[in-house]
């Protein structure tokens, strides 16, 4: 179920990395902007287009940590 994948107790489920470098950020024009829509659920929540493509949202609360931990500067 879409429940098991996204608590990770699927066992051929995984979860998709994005890594940036944080050094990068502030330096690359148009970075923190194309991480922040990465981020955003039009991207990977539940209704994205990703979504159409089998992805399977995390969990509400971990979406928005990660984009809350973006936003202080923190890795993820």
């Amino acid at each position: 179920s879409t429940e098991t994948i996204a608590s990770g107790k699927y066992p051929v489920s995984r979860p998709l990395f994005f890594y940036v470098k944080k050094a990068h950020l502030g330096v690359v024009p148009g970075l923190k902007e194309y991480v922040e829509f990465f981020l955003d659920d039009q991207m990977v929540g539940p209704e994205s287009p990703l979504a159409e493509y089998g992805l399977v949202a995390a969990p509400d609360a971990e979406r928005q940590a990660q984009r809350d931990a973006f936003a202080a500067g923190k890795s993820m």
